[in-house]
């Protein structure tokens, strides 16, 4: 009989083909053996996005799409107020949140 001239290992998978498997089994473990990232803290001077900021939960509301468009703009049209849609709602909540906790 003729000898292979390849070692078959693992599955009839050449030996490199059957390194390249093993590394990259144990390179893609499972999502709960993975660490999970922890948010980098933010420089002083630089300022940091609300999606890292551990302060701010993301959240749905549902508002109609031209009340949105429409308070886009007007953010948009004011370059002096700095604001985003998120910054806006998040006023306008607190301010409810202090006349309902003074009632």
């Amino acid at each position: 009989m003729a000898e292979r001239s390849k070692f078959t290992g693992f599955l009839g998978r050449s030996k490199r083909e059957a390194t390249t498997v093993a590394k990259l089994q144990t390179q893609t473990q499972p999502a709960a053996a993975q660490p999970r990232s922890v948010a980098a803290p933010v420089q002083a001077g630089s300022r940091g996005g609300k999606r890292s900021d551990p302060a701010y939960s993301p959240t749905t509301f549902f508002v109609r799409k031209e009340t949105k468009k429409k308070a886009a703009r007007i953010l948009m049209d004011d370059a002096h107020a700095g604001k985003d849609l998120s910054d806006l709602v998040e006023e306008l909540l607190g301010e409810w949140v202090s006349k309902q906790s003074n009632v």
